[in-house]
């Protein structure tokens, strides 16, 4: 017979690190183990609750609803449901604004988005957005760890002791919220197509006359038709995440997205809705527009182009909100904030890091003296 697992330790100091997010207290039992009835955390490499004592894994019961797309209009007059659904506690970062809660449990002292210390434990927030659905993170901390490390090894013109400055026991799994639009575009376009053409010239090289051929360009209009669909384009909901750093680790699966399930943020962090949904339609139809322009051009025939036009009617225009897994990695250097994120699903990677001034001052000096030598040699 197999001897029943041993009862949970005594709260340690500090508590436990599960393998898949931040450090849990035994005193905070909102989803407890069914088996020793401590703490039980997401884990994404086992895609299940698992308990960071007996390792006891629970699966989440599957569900029959899915998130699904409502129109924009009865998006923005219906109500909402607000909350998570479970208890957490907050913190507020005063130099990039994020609100980040985490279990009752965990303690913080930095801002998982910027690294900085200034952050300030904020009142609980009961009626903000309550996200429809979410991504489960797939990818855990040693996998994300990994791409971290091998990200910094493949940096150039970088400071010596950024390995040491960036610390990978700081990277953080955070559940970014973001909104999501579907649309249907249709577009016509108009503008001049442009053909290049030669010509044969007369010119005087070193004194003499000789004939060379000159560039001309024909100009003809040009107008077409082009539909577009936009499926679940996201639109970050985060102040602590910069738009440009998230469209790096685009895209997520958002057709596996699950119901909310406040025992999928065991274990993680995860930020408070701070755009709300009037802007992100703003943003989505600008990042739309902006993608719309790029297709045309692309229909545009001839070599080159000027003067587009495009004139855009929209139908279908539907949204859904949701939190998708981000591992992030801050650190401040230079008194600078930088971030190395990894999609929590997918595991692409992204990131930015500060250069080296006296690296690429001395790269270019190496190059300008190869071509001083090539010159003479030559």
């Amino acid at each position: 017979m197999t001897p029943a697992p041993p009862p949970p330790p005594p709260q340690p100091s500090p508590a436990p690190r599960p393998s898949g997010g931040e450090p849990v207290s035994a005193k905070a039992r909102k989803f407890p183990c069914g088996t020793c009835g401590a703490d039980v955390v997401w884990n994404p490499g086992a895609a299940a609750l698992k308990c960071p004592y007996c390792g006891n894994e629970t699966a989440l019961p599957t569900s029959s609803d899915q998130v699904v797309e409502r129109p924009l209009e009865e998006a923005l007059n219906a109500p909402r449901s607000l909350g998570w659904g479970a208890e957490r506690k907050s913190i507020r970062c005063t130099k990039c604004g994020a609100q980040t809660t985490f279990d009752p449990g965990v303690s913080a002292s930095r801002c998982a988005f910027c690294a900085t210390p200034a952050v300030v434990e904020a009142p609980a927030h009961t009626d903000h957005v309550r996200p429809a659905g979410l991504l489960p993170f797939a990818v855990d901390r040693g996998t994300a760890a990994q791409r971290f490390r091998s990200w910094v090894s493949g940096l150039w013109f970088r400071p010596n002791d950024l390995k040491t400055k960036s610390s990978v026991t700081e990277m953080q799994g955070v559940y970014v919220p973001f909104w999501t639009f579907d649309a249907l575009t249709h577009n016509r376009w108009t503008a001049e197509a442009g053909y290049r053409y030669y010509v044969q010239v007369e010119a005087i090289v070193n004194g003499k006359r000789v004939m060379r051929q000159e560039a001309r360009i024909r100009w003809e209009p040009a107008a077409g038709f082009l539909e577009k669909l936009f499926d679940d384009l996201p639109v970050p909901a985060s102040k602590g995440l910069p738009t440009g750093l998230a469209r790096g680790i685009e895209p997520f699966p958002t057709g596996s997205l699950v119901p909310y399930d406040p025992q999928y943020l065991s274990g993680f962090l995860a930020e408070e809705y701070a755009v709300d949904l009037p802007d992100a339609v703003a943003a989505a139809r600008d990042r739309m527009t902006k993608e719309i322009y790029a297709a045309c051009a692309g229909e545009v025939p001839g070599d080159t182009q000027r003067n587009l036009r495009v004139s855009t009617s929209w139908s279908g225009l539907t949204c859904k909100n949701a939190l998708l897994p981000v591992w992030i990695s801050a650190y401040q250097y230079g008194g600078k904030p930088f971030r190395f994120l990894v999609n929590g699903v997918t595991g692409k990677v992204d990131g930015n890091a500060p250069f080296s001034a006296v690296k690429i001052t001395f790269a270019i000096l190496a190059v300008l003296a190869l071509l001083a030598l090539f010159a003479k040699l030559s």
